[in-house]
């Protein structure tokens, strides 16, 4: 991709690379790894156009949309992470100020869990198109592969981290599952 090509919402790569090695608390790792779902889902895509299987090119470009969105809803959920470690301490406001960084940390563990699930899609299709690729072909797909599990270790580390000093509830722990994490608190 060039720089004057369009990435999430209408950027290039250079703004979204300026944006995030910016000191701003987004862009960060978790769009990072969406986007890496995507590129990898668009290998998937090319792969699936060569080898003649048009029901593969629709999935792997449905996956490319979904990880696409994912950067941009990852960016924005780690906005109102920002916005409740903004909230002042002192006063009695400590309770409220450490439920609103749960709640947003918890929140903001949503789109990471769908990268790593997306992540696993690409995985399974790169299966499929494995026995019908041709050995240059193998090559973007292993490509994809590497990317998408980069992708998928890196978000399941933003869920964990993300979760690490959430509180306890139904929605931490189905997250943590979702992310294969059944053992206890570090």
């Amino acid at each position: 991709m060039s720089g004057e090509e369009d990435i999430q919402d209408g950027g290039t790569v250079a703004e979204f690379l300026a944006r995030l090695a910016a000191r701003s608390p987004t862009p960060a790792g978790g769009a990072v790894a969406a986007l890496c779902t995507a590129q990898a889902a668009a290998l998937v895509a090319m792969v699936a156009r060569y080898c003649g299987t048009p029901d593969l090119v629709e999935r792997a470009e449905r996956l490319v949309e979904s990880a696409q969105q994912l950067a941009v809803e990852d960016e924005a959920s780690f906005q109102v992470v920002a916005n409740a470690w903004a909230i002042p301490r002192g006063e009695g406001a400590d309770d409220e100020r450490r439920a609103a960084i749960g709640e947003a940390l918890l929140m903001a563990s949503e789109p990471q869990a769908q990268v790593v699930e997306t992540a696993v899609e690409v995985l399974v299709l790169i299966d499929g198109l494995r026995p019908a690729a041709r050995p240059g072909l193998r090559s973007d797909l292993v490509a994809a592969a590497e990317v998408a599990r980069a992708a998928s270790a890196i978000a399941r580390m933003n869920v964990e981290s993300n979760l690490r000093t959430v509180p306890d509830s139904e929605s931490r722990s189905a997250l943590l599952r979702r992310m294969g994490v059944t053992k206890g608190r570090d």
